[in-house]
């Protein structure tokens, strides 16, 4: 852990788990500052003025969506994340791990685990995500990626899923639109396709996205 003191912000809309979660946190050794958010639309400008070094992030969020957000810490930002939920869609904590976050804590599993998930975040010799047990048990062995990826890559593959055009995608990463154009020409490198459109048929493929349901 680092000798400097932390900043943690605390983004969860449940008064009790805010509560819980802060008390947990304050309680262990150089916390400098502890920040809580009830809904996830002021976390950019709280993570930015406040100089936050490690976000507790719930994806289950009032006014917009947690996995956004995320994706902003992540791949805009490169903030330290830990997602704490209660939720249970392993395939919304796959993603997250996908997008580099260092750890996911279910709200079922003990304080201790808060303190161990943010001691794993910050140890340098951590490589793997630390998963709670109970995040462990909801998705059993997480498979590794076939195809390496950055944050910004699976970004960009959310936001092409969802029919978002280079300009949309340029704008919600805050860079230039022919990054986003590079980026998918790696893309198609990497997955050894043509077109963007064959892009998400290999991503649903292998498993880099969750394949839409069928109605």
């Amino acid at each position: 852990m680092s000798n400097n003191p932390l900043s943690i912000l605390i983004v969860d809309d449940h008064e009790l788990a805010r509560t819980g979660i802060e008390m947990a946190v304050t309680q262990m050794d150089n916390i400098g500052s502890v920040v809580t958010l009830c809904d996830g639309r002021e976390v950019l400008k709280v993570v930015q003025s406040e100089g936050v070094d490690i976000v507790l992030l719930d994806l289950n969020l009032p006014d917009v969506s947690g996995l956004d957000v995320l994706i902003q810490l992540t791949a805009v930002l490169d903030i330290v994340v830990i997602v704490v939920t209660g939720e249970n869609q392993a395939k919304d904590f796959g993603f997250a791990l996908k997008m580099g976050v260092r750890a996911v804590v279910s709200k079922s599993d003990s304080v201790d685990c808060i303190r161990a998930a943010i001691k794993a975040a910050l140890d340098p010799d951590q490589v793997q995500p630390y998963l709670s047990p109970n995040i462990e048990r909801i998705m059993g062995m997480v498979a590794e990626m076939t195809v390496s990826l950055s944050p910004r890559q699976i970004a960009i593959l959310h936001y092409l899923s969802k029919g978002e055009t280079n300009k949309e995608i340029a704008y919600r990463l805050g860079v230039a639109a022919p990054t986003v154009s590079f980026h998918l020409k790696e893309l198609r490198l990497k997955l050894g396709v043509s077109g963007n459109k064959k892009i998400l048929n290999r991503a649903f493929e292998i498993g880099l996205l969750e394949s839409p349901s069928v109605s």
